[in-house]
């Protein structure tokens, strides 16, 4: 079987965790990241001797990539996804997909008409807990669900929001609990309950006064 080329696109917090994954996986073969800095591209590169790149359409044609896995911010994956889309490469993307529903709905329209798979990292899918639950569920060991809980407890300081420009604003992150630290809750929520139907929920900014979006949902 042929291997699939693969790329990743930022070199920031989670980058070294998709760069091992991408050199244990079976089926790929890593080959080049790209980023906004050719010092930081080149230091992350030789680390996994690959080709670091600064200009995202120059490493899919002279890579040939088959598949992207965007590590950016969100803000930012929209326009790479659309772009690696027209080229005709899949993409694989951190959570959040994107700062908002229309940048979503753009990724979604982008990678539809040019016929490559858009993905979003949900690995807590593959947890073992988190299997058995949904294997259960799926065998009907337990009858048929009707009330789901996800809670999510957990705190970010004012140092975590100083630390990028884009954090805690609408315009850039698109919104703050639900968007950036509650989707793998809810993920598994709507995994093990079925698609969503109808939606509801109250929000609020409670503690957090120098950030525009919600600390609480």
């Amino acid at each position: 079987m042929r291997k699939l080329k693969t790329a990743i696109v930022g070199c920031g917090k989670v980058t070294d965790l998709h760069a091992k994954a991408l050199i244990n996986a079976a089926q790929s073969d890593f080959c080049a990241l790209c980023s906004r800095s050719q010092e930081k591209g080149d230091r992350v590169a030789a680390q996994y001797g690959v080709t670091a790149y600064t200009d995202l359409e120059a490493m899919i044609q002279q890579e040939s990539l088959d598949v992207l896995v965007l590590c950016t911010p969100h803000p930012a994956h929209r326009d790479a996804t659309v772009r690696a889309a027209s080229l005709g490469v899949h993409v694989l993307v951190e959570k959040p997909l994107a700062s908002s529903l229309a940048d979503c709905d753009a990724m979604i329209e982008a990678c539809d008409s040019a016929q490559v798979k858009l993905g979003m990292v949900s690995q807590r899918r593959l947890y073992a807990p988190c299997q058995r639950m949904k294997q259960a569920i799926d065998d009907g060991k337990i009858g048929a669900p009707v009330l789901g809980t996800a809670t999510l407890l957990g705190w970010r300081d004012h140092a975590y929001y100083d630390c990028d420009a884009w954090r805690g604003t609408w315009q850039d992150e698109g919104g703050g609990v639900l968007v950036n630290q509650a989707p793998h809750q809810l993920d598994l929520l709507q995994w093990v309950m079925g698609p969503i139907e109808e939606l509801f929920g109250y929000w609020g900014n409670l503690n957090h006064p120098y950030i525009e979006v919600e600390d609480t949902a």
